[in-house]
């Protein structure tokens, strides 16, 4: 009986501390998540911060390009679907917008076919890509002259896809979405637990305002003249 009950006392300490640890754990993976867009605040202008959990903030915000000043929502996302690389962290840049636009053009680089951020596997129309854009990218779209709307942005969105980390570009009729790769997680750490860790990550202002210049510069050229 005895016996028993000292089992029982160690169980129940050993829960505690596991819970303690736990615990600690999540608010200390919490606050290396947090600091993601702390560098690139000045930035904006408005800015709102959500943190939910462990999970990486979502920022909204205001930004100035010239006399236009757009609203902006920027997030992170951890890709778990990955099979055969570690899994990355995408960056997703989300600019509601009103647009000269009847349908959707999605651009999807190195397409593996589980881009949740994506709407490609949707989209009824395949096009060819212009020859100087990255050939490893997939064109669709619900729009039979998409490549003439392509051409009206051609620099910009270009200028946006050939960046090795870039994975999509979406325009819409309501919005603007553009998402790359900033990190990737460790590999001891994924090979090992089976989760995907990135350590303390900060995004680099100047990445994000060349990024947001050419986004600004698409939205400018395809704005829709009587919003």
């Amino acid at each position: 009986m005895q016996q028993t009950l000292q089992a029982l006392v160690f169980l129940v300490v050993a829960l505690a501390v596991l819970a303690g640890m736990l615990r600690r754990h999540e608010r200390n993976l919490r606050q290396e998540r947090s600091v993601l867009f702390d560098d690139c605040l000045s930035l904006f202008s408005d800015c709102r911060l959500v943190q939910k959990g462990t999970g990486y903030p979502q920022l909204r915000a205001h930004w100035s390009s010239g006399p236009q000043t757009h609203a902006v929502a920027l997030w992170a996302l951890v890709d778990t679907l990955q099979t055969r690389r570690l899994p990355p962290l995408w960056l997703i840049i989300d600019i509601p917008c009103t647009l000269d636009l009847q349908g959707t053009v999605d651009v999807l680089v190195r397409p593996t076919g589980i881009e949740i951020f994506s709407p490609s596997r949707d989209l009824p129309l395949r096009h060819e890509l212009p020859g100087h854009w990255p050939q490893n990218s997939l064109l669709k779209s619900s729009l039979p002259n998409a490549p003439g709307v392509l051409a009206r942005i051609d620099q910009a969105a270009c200028a946006l896809l050939a960046d090795p980390y870039a994975k999509c570009l979406t325009i819409r009729p309501d919005a603007l979405r553009y998402v790359l790769q900033i990190a990737q997680s460790s590999q001891a750490h994924y090979m090992v637990l089976r989760n995907a860790y990135f350590g303390s990550q900060r995004l680099e202002p100047q990445l994000l305002h060349r990024k947001l210049t050419l986004l600004a510069d698409i939205v400018n050229t395809l704005h829709a003249p009587n919003a």
